[in-house]
């Protein structure tokens, strides 16, 4: 049997399910360009059992899993023969949801590609069934996103919407340090202050990566609160020793107190990260719903969140979530997790419905209008977006490819700039 589709020269997604009454009797699916196979998959048996390979560009079969008669397997293909930056063509292939082979090389180079073939043993009596066969060409953007150009148009939009500052999550490696390296570089740098969110990588050097930190608190672009305190978040791995560490080096160098806030996923947990490590307030890195539930349930979630975290912990700076939709990473897993044992099955139910502009500025206005009627829990007068550019978990209010082109208009953020800063 053969599926014949468009001739294509950029990425497809190919998904079928099929089953063989006796499994491994050599059922094979190849995605073609003319002569030229690109992906080829077969069943197979051997002394070990009955598997599901594929063939390697050495003529090699590698085992995907084991399979069993009579029993339905949803295969998915997604097959790039021109990826951004040179990068080698490649296919992943999952079975079951389940990325089993991640950046195979392709067999050939056709051109481009056609055909999905089906086909039994030609040596041998075999029953095949497929059904649902269906084949998607995929649209690749390439975002190349490191260079001062980009960084220095993100800057204007983000001040045009009265963007105070940007959390950064302080990656000391490359090339994740890159965002943060190009801020620094910018000569548009002062129009919109930044501070640090730390982790677990930041912390794997602390000293080292402490001095470097440091050293920008008493620059005039990194983000003051409370009459001049240096604003730092820690997302985990906070101890009472790195926290004095930190105070202790900034008044070593004249510098004012920080403002240490710990971030946690529940009110007692932040309460109580914040009374062992010596934090002076609390905050949230974001929030999200799950089963597609509508924006509205995230927003009256988190604003339980700022009162729950207060009455637990004291201080408070409040987070506004712009949205969580995590798919991306299970319809496409990321090359950081790239094992079939990762979790990331689970993702596929963990979204919430996508915002509007103005439910946005909506709940980012009752962020400001709590923090100024608590003043005593928020003395820090700072709110936190969840967040700039984090477009695979679905948080986010940098201008999309969407926004520009069909409206000419940064959406998201025309409408932040609209809630006014004060009660």
């Amino acid at each position: 049997m053969a599926r014949a589709f468009a001739a294509q020269n950029r990425a497809i997604t190919l998904r079928w399910d099929w089953k063989e009454s006796a499994a491994g009797g050599w059922s094979r699916a190849l995605v073609t360009g003319g002569s030229t196979t690109v992906v080829d998959i077969a069943t197979q048996r051997d002394a070990t059992g009955k598997q599901l390979a594929y063939r390697t560009p050495s003529g090699a079969w590698q085992v995907l899993q084991t399979i069993a008669d009579d029993t339905w397997y949803s295969i998915k293909v997604t097959v790039d023969p021109t990826p951004p930056q040179g990068a080698t063509p490649w296919v992943d292939i999952f079975v079951g949801g389940v990325r089993k082979a991640h950046h195979v090389p392709l067999l050939g180079s056709p051109a481009s590609f056609d055909t999905l073939h089906f086909q039994t043993n030609p040596t041998q009596t075999s029953d095949l069934y497929v059904d649902n066969v269906n084949v998607v060409v995929t649209e690749s953007v390439n975002c190349e996103g490191t260079s001062q150009e980009v960084m220095d148009q993100e800057i204007r939009y983000a001040a045009a919407a009265g963007i105070d500052y940007w959390a950064f999550d302080y990656y000391p490696q490359q090339p994740l340090a890159r965002a943060r390296e190009l801020y620094l570089s910018s000569k548009l740098k002062n129009q919109v202050n930044w501070c640090a969110i730390l982790d677990g990588t930041f912390m794997a050097q602390y000293d080292a990566n402490l001095t470097e930190l440091v050293a920008r608190f008493g620059e005039s672009n990194y983000q003051k609160v409370l009459d001049g305190r240096p604003l730092i978040y820690f997302l985990s791995n906070a101890t009472a020793e790195k926290v004095g560490k930190m105070r202790s080096k900034a008044t070593s160098a004249g510098l004012p107190n920080p403002c240490i806030v710990a971030m946690g996923w529940t009110a007692q947990g932040v309460a109580d990260a914040k009374a062992t490590v010596g934090a002076d307030a609390v905050s949230r890195y974001a929030t999200g719903q799950t089963n597609g539930a509508p924006y509205s349930s995230l927003t009256s979630l988190e604003t339980s969140v700022w009162s729950d975290y207060a009455s637990a912990a004291g201080q408070v700076i409040p987070t506004v979530s712009t949205g969580w939709d995590p798919r991306p990473m299970y319809e496409y897993p990321v090359p950081w997790g790239v094992q079939p044992s990762d979790d990331y099955l689970g993702l596929k139910d963990q979204w919430t419905q996508q915002a509007t502009p103005t439910a946005i500025a909506n709940h980012l206005g009752d962020a400001i209008r709590w923090t100024n009627s608590h003043s005593a829990n928020a003395p820090a007068n700072a709110v936190l977006i969840y967040a700039w550019n984090e477009h695979l978990e679905g948080g986010w209010i940098c201008p999309t490819l969407h926004e520009m082109q069909n409206s000419d208009r940064p959406l998201r953020l025309d409408a932040i700039a609209g809630v006014p800063r004060t009660a």
